[in-house]
């Protein structure tokens, strides 16, 4: 697109990409997983997500250096992470997100997220190692319609043929109702191969759908 610049985030991108996140969490909805399982207020997350950002840990969602961002005429568009999991050190990005949450929320809310765990029974999706891993897919409302995310994401795609071993697949994680998202993982040639279903019954109090899908795409 005229006028559009695909860069990788810099630390001064860190409050774009601390709303991407809270965005992409809240998956349309008003409830943001990393708030409600934490019994945090949306600032408190906000604040933690940029500590998070700030302590630039590779591999994870939570790492600048894995999001690649759509600046059009010089404004900040769209976000996307990208990573290949398990590739930093053999570590998987759930012990990397873990350790980063529990440096940077309170006792008190790692408390209440073990008192709800229970909510993420059957929708809880593991990451498959050496596959690249797409996840908090964003566009600012005044850019829709103008696919920068698609170019985002087909740009991570080509990084991973590129400057990385060839990997296999690459796979994106999405709640059931986020449909529009779907549709267009689903344009870039992305196909849902399992489904997650809650077990718990109040999983909607918590996060936006009781149902995650997950899909892949061959490199």
């Amino acid at each position: 697109m005229k006028g559009e610049l695909i860069r990788r985030a810099t630390p001064v991108d860190i409050p774009f990409l601390v709303e991407a996140i809270v965005s992409a969490e809240k998956s349309g909805t008003d409830r943001c997983g990393l708030a409600t399982l934490f019994g945090q207020s949306e600032a408190q997350v906000r604040t933690h997500i940029a500590a998070m950002l700030n302590e630039e840990v590779d591999g994870c969602e939570l790492s600048v250096s894995s999001f690649l961002v759509s600046v059009v005429d010089g404004e900040p568009a769209a976000a996307v992470a990208g990573w290949v999991e398990g590739w930093q050190d053999d570590l998987p990005s759930g012990l990397l997100k873990s350790n980063l949450i529990g440096a940077t929320f309170a006792p008190e809310a790692l408390e209440h997220l073990r008192h709800h765990a229970d909510v993420l029974a059957g929708i809880r999706v593991e990451r498959d190692k050496d596959t690249l891993q797409l996840d908090y897919v964003f566009t600012a409302d005044r850019f829709r319609g103008m696919g920068c995310a698609a170019r985002l994401i087909e740009a991570h795609l080509r990084l991973a043929r590129t400057i990385m071993p060839p990997w296999s697949k690459a796979q994106v994680q999405a709640f059931s109702g986020n449909v529009r998202a779907i549709r267009v993982y689903e344009r870039l040639g992305f196909t849902v191969v399992r489904k997650f279903a809650a077990l718990h019954p109040r999983v909607t109090d918590f996060l936006p759908s009781a149902e995650k899908v997950l899909l892949e795409r061959a490199l």
